[in-house]
């Protein structure tokens, strides 16, 4: 149980920072380097701010945190009802948080689920093929390729959440 501000803001920072894609990237990147242009490049990408809003379960539920480019890394804020807080973080700090629970078999995870995800959406084919009505299409298309990105997605999540943990374990899904 983390009870420091800026040790539970850090881990929300860098957890909530990556999607598993993302993290599975970053960790393959050779050096640090590379990892703060790739960070740029994605902050860049987002708009060079994006936020989210911290769920029910997490310190400080209902608050939006944001993201912006910093020297060597982002700032963090968060807007909280007794003010903004932030801190910067830089890709090196973010790294080393990684590492530190990152193992092989972990890695492993990270990587198969990930790259299951991705050959499942690069097969996605965006238009009808001439079935009968939308409900066979329903049935023998959209529905199973939904369910299957459903478990796919899953699967990487946890394996992301193995590598960077919730600051608070999250109610179950079902």
């Amino acid at each position: 149980m983390l009870v420091n501000p800026s040790e539970v803001d850090a881990a929300m920072a860098a957890r909530d920072f990556f999607s598993p894609a993302e993290l599975l990237d970053f960790i393959d990147l050779p050096d640090i380097l590379a990892r703060e242009t790739w960070g740029r490049d994605t902050l860049n990408a987002r708009g060079d701010r994006f936020h989210v809003r911290r769920l029910e379960c997490e310190p400080d539920p209902g608050c939006i945190a944001a993201w912006s480019p910093a020297p060597y890394g982002f700032r963090y804020e968060l807007a909280t009802p007794s003010g903004l807080r932030w801190a910067d973080f830089t890709w090196r700090e973010v790294a080393a948080r990684i590492h530190e629970r990152l193992a092989p078999h972990r890695y492993g995870r990270l990587k198969r689920a990930v790259d299951a995800l991705r050959a499942h959406e690069r097969a996605y084919v965006p238009s009808c093929a001439p079935y009968r009505s939308v409900e066979v299409w329903a049935s023998l298309s959209a529905v199973p390729w939904s369910r299957r990105q459903s478990e796919l997605e899953l699967s990487a999540a946890c394996a992301k959440d193995v590598i960077l943990p919730a600051v608070q374990g999250h109610p179950a899904l079902f």
